[in-house]
């Protein structure tokens, strides 16, 4: 017996000798001749005369290959990709098409690796060095009178309007305080100083003053008209510290086709010469009623448009630039392209812009065209969170094809977004504006955005240019 277990144990300890000695001559994977593993690639013809190299950089977890950005003149129509890959293993297609559209700055590719009867996808990126353009919302200062900060005026239904130019806010409001001016270099610093307007012989309507606007350094102030007998009346200051002018009364029985009230909402709309339009629209949605405006303060030639009914209390008409192209939009409408005569062109779906969007504007800002608007949150059963929404427009020729390609795409995630906050409440208002500051040569240099909201506050975005963070 002693015999037997010295043998056993001799031939167990010669056999673990044996597995090791021949443990080093195991393959070290079943799969390894036909791996699919893509370890380094480049492009090997960039730029004009197709002489430089660019190196990828892969993301094997999320299997993904990015490249620095390409000269605009490389032939993007065949680059050539050279890939050191598992072995055995080839790419697919070494030269590839990423040809884009002009104002495409971007393309998304599949390169495949095969082995064998195996293969492994890559999501390839490839973009053009252009120079940057718009701004850069993600360095954007905020000088926000809204939440925790409301600016007091705000805090009740006496205020309903509010605007912007660059230099002063406006609030037009009931309170004891009355319509004043901001300086915007006060509020950036965080100082609040009044300047209350003159109101000498300023009166009459429903409310004396409850919607206003501030165009080429002149101020306007509009009554509220709430009845057939009452008074619509529009005021104008020269500057801030002028006595007020009235250009525009009638009570809105005198009106020929008008309807019962006007004054909750006024859209200004004039040119660097004072020439252009106001455009109110009607409480009930019946109809929209136009002023002519020239030389500033000639207003008259009351027309009155056909509205869309589901605009309801809270609209706005705002013109693009200095072209023919309205932005028409209101409470339950779509953001609409319009001309000066609210004759409908095109218009967005309800599913691509937030809901009760109103305010809509259009404007160019270092070669890129942006849209804002704002939620209004009307009643106490609304879903729209008050909010400043901006969208990149850019692709286009003009407004029209700007806004049929945004409608068109994949993606309608706004570029920036601020949320003013607030309840839903019966006469929400809600304004917007821009401002586009320019350095000695005449080029934009910053982008100011504003927005406002009755029992919200307002809020001011200040935002640089981009700038191009490739490596």
């Amino acid at each position: 017996m002693y015999k037997l277990k010295n043998i056993g144990l001799a031939a167990a300890v010669m056999m673990m000798a044996a597995l090791a000695s021949c443990g080093d001559n195991y393959p070290n994977s079943m799969d390894a001749p036909y791996d699919t593993d893509l370890l380094s690639i480049k492009i090997v013809n960039v730029g004009a005369n197709g002489d430089k190299t660019v190196e990828g950089k892969i993301d094997e977890e999320k299997k993904e290959v990015s490249f620095p950005k390409l000269d605009t003149l490389t032939n993007f129509a065949a680059l050539k990709l050279e890939a050191t890959l598992s072995d055995g293993a080839k790419l697919e297609n070494s030269v590839i098409d990423s040809k884009m559209a002009r104002d495409d700055e971007q393309k998304k590719l599949t390169i495949r690796v095969l082995n064998h009867n195996r293969y492994k996808d890559y999501f390839m990126t490839v973009r053009k060095r252009i120079p940057p353009t718009g701004a850069e919302f993600n360095e954007a200062k905020v000088y926000s009178f809204t939440g925790d900060n409301r600016y007091e005026d705000f805090n009740t239904l006496s205020t309903r309007c509010a605007d912007f130019d660059g230099q002063h806010v406006l609030v037009v409001t009931r309170s004891a305080n009355k319509p004043h001016l901001l300086k915007v270099d006060d509020l950036k610093a965080g100082v609040i100083n009044r300047l209350p307007l003159d109101l000498t012989d300023v009166g009459g309507g429903t409310f004396p003053y409850n919607m206003g606007a501030l165009a080429n350094g002149h101020v306007y102030m509009a009554s509220l008209a709430g009845g057939k007998p009452s008074p619509l009346k529009i005021y104008y200051w020269e500057t801030p510290t002028s006595v007020p002018q009235l250009i525009f009364s009638s009570v809105v029985q005198d009106i020929p086709e008008s309807g019962k009230r006007y004054g909750d909402n006024m859209s200004l709309n004039i040119d660097k010469n004072g020439d252009g339009y106001i455009f109110f629209g009607e409480n009930t949605a019946q109809n929209i009623l136009r002023l002519t405006v020239s030389d500033h303060k000639t207003v008259g030639d009351p027309t009155i448009l056909p509205a869309d009914a589901k605009m309801k209390v809270a609209m706005n008409i705002y013109r693009y630039a200095n072209t023919g192209d309205y932005l028409y939009s209101g409470l339950a409408m779509p953001i609409t392209l319009t001309g000066n005569a609210a004759e409908k062109k095109f218009s967005l779906s309800a599913e691509n812009q937030p809901a009760e969007a109103v305010a809509a504007r259009a404007f160019m800002f270092n070669k890129k065209r942006y849209l804002i608007t704002c939620a209004a949150g009307f009643g106490s059963a609304s879903k729209a969170t008050p909010t400043l929404y901006v969208y990149d427009i850019s692709k286009g020729n003009n407004l029209a094809e700007a806004l049929e390609r945004f409608e068109a795409a994949s993606e309608h995630t706004p570029v920036y977004s601020f949320i003013l906050g607030g309840a839903g409440n019966a006469a929400p208002s809600p304004t917007t504006n821009f401002y586009i500051e320019q350095d000695a040569n005449g080029k934009d240099a910053k982008l100011y955005l504003f927005a406002s909201r009755a029992e919200s506050g307002f809020v001011i975005v200040e935002a640089p240019l981009a700038q191009d963070k490739d490596d």
